[in-house]
């Protein structure tokens, strides 16, 4: 098992290696860039046949859906493994698309809430309260009822999941083959790191953190005011916060607390989350219907769009697109345009729910690749030029270690690979690429944000 801080420091590098590190007009291009898997899922609100969009043009997706959905509350997950997207129909049921083949199925029935675990596991509850885990389609359930049908479901991709329950003691942790317990917590205003492991939760004064599976839990911090908006980043060792009628989005290490400086905003914010490549943050101003995009990497105001704000969007994808709701429409914005140009549109998709994946048909493959990609441009070099070029992130003894990490980089959208070493003495190289050109992987490398060695293979 990879040590949790460092995966956090490599993932952070993982989603910094997908974009540019400049903010307008000096972005620079992708160049060095594999094919993007990346898409766009529609799912029809009132019931009907989804539909997957390329990303960025938003144009239909060589990709057809064989059945129809009913009508829809919310989008819930993804499984990217078993390749299966879900949402939670009006009449309590679980709906799961196999996105190889198009089709839909049910997948689970009489929930009252769902949420899906970092893994794909799908976590809801009964009626009756009942607790169950769901990985494929095998159900595993909970000892125990909870306590009141929970507000949100919180899992940690282990035997682990958390509930959060109308109350004083408002954070029910419930294990398999374990009774549930209960702890005093708030159960509004919470945020939480992608696996889990760390809950915020505001209060009038402070931010209770809340750690399950540490010897000392719990802890407290300190903003200065009453927290408006919290969002954890990506890996889940930085917390964003703002503070009622301030205009700073304030920056905290996870592990110490210690304050790592502010963001300024035109305004104060209400709401807040995280690109899921770590670049940027979304944040919803206190007043008005728009949206602000801050690069967290830079520490700067990146700009601001007229958009509703709901829990599918907006968002970014593929660590550049950002996708908007603009009166009945759909549209996408590249990031790294320094005019920030729109690059598709979706008429009359406003209405429905939209689900980004890190993931497109192999039919796709060709037309997500970028017009300047290095590492994906047909080979029309010269032989005698081109070289094999690698960015190198890490070194390791350990095989397993070093595969671990390459898995966690390349669910991540990522080129990453482990070179194998040809001697005993040689070490398990954890790479990006491969590139074309030292002057492609290098683009590549300046915009991690960390140190990196460029690989060359024939140099061994």
């Amino acid at each position: 098992m990879i040590p949790s801080v460092r995966l956090a420091s490599l993932l952070a590098i993982a989603g910094l290696a997908a974009c540019g590190s400049g903010g307008p007009p000096r972005i620079p291009d992708a160049g060095g860039r594999q094919v993007a898997s990346v898409s766009l899922l529609r799912w029809p609100i009132k019931g009907g046949k989804p539909a997957l969009h390329r990303v960025p043009t938003l144009e239909t997706a060589l990709w057809q859906a064989r059945d129809t959905v009913g009508a829809l509350r919310r989008v819930i997950g993804l499984h990217l493994d078993q390749r299966q997207a879900f949402a939670l129909t009006t009449k309590d049921g679980v709906v799961a698309i196999d996105l190889e083949s198009g089709r839909s199925r049910p997948f689970l029935s009489a929930v009252s809430v769902a949420d899906a675990g970092p893994d794909g596991t799908i976590y809801s509850v009964a009626s009756d309260q009942t607790l169950t885990a769901t990985a494929g389609r095998l159900p595993t359930p909970f000892p125990g009822k909870l306590p009141a049908t929970p507000t949100e479901l919180i899992g940690s991709g282990s035997d682990q999941v958390m509930a959060l329950v109308p109350g004083d003691s408002g954070l029910v942790i419930a294990k398999l083959a374990q009774p549930q317990r209960r702890e005093e917590f708030p159960a509004a205003q919470v945020a939480h790191t992608m696996w889990g492991d760390l809950l915020a939760a505001a209060t009038p004064d402070e931010i209770i953190l809340y750690e399950p599976n540490a010897s000392r839990p719990r802890r407290t911090l300190d903003v200065g005011g009453k927290p408006s908006a919290m969002a954890f980043s990506p890996s889940g060792h930085r917390l964003y916060v703002t503070v009622e009628g301030e205009d700073d989005i304030l920056r905290y290490d996870r592990y110490s607390l210690g304050r790592l400086g502010t963001i300024g905003l035109p305004d104060p914010a209400i709401a807040m989350r995280a690109d899921p490549l770590g670049r940027f943050l979304l944040v919803r101003p206190a007043a008005g219907d728009s949206v602000w995009v801050v690069d967290a990497i830079k520490g700067e105001f990146f700009g601001s769009w007229n958009t509703t704000w709901k829990a599918d969007l907006p968002a970014i994808a593929g660590g550049r697109w950002l996708l908007v709701r603009e009166g009945a429409d759909v549209v996408a914005y590249d990031l790294f345009d320094a005019e920030f140009k729109v690059t598709g549109k979706v008429r009359g998709g406003a209405a429905d729910l939209w689900q980004v994946l890190d993931w497109a048909p192999s039919s796709e493959a060709l037309a997500t690749v970028e017009p300047g990609d290095s590492a994906a441009r047909p080979d029309d070099d010269d032989d005698a030029t081109r070289v094999t070029v690698y960015v190198q992130l890490s070194s390791s003894q350990n095989p397993a270690w070093a595969q671990e990490l390459a898995d966690k980089l390349k669910s991540q959208g990522l080129p990453a690979s482990v070179l194998r070493p040809e001697r005993q003495d040689q070490a398990y190289r954890v790479v990006l690429g491969p590139y074309r050109s030292r002057e492609a992987a290098d683009s590549a490398g300046t915009r991690l944000g960390q140190p990196y060695f460029l690989y060359l293979p024939e140099d061994r």
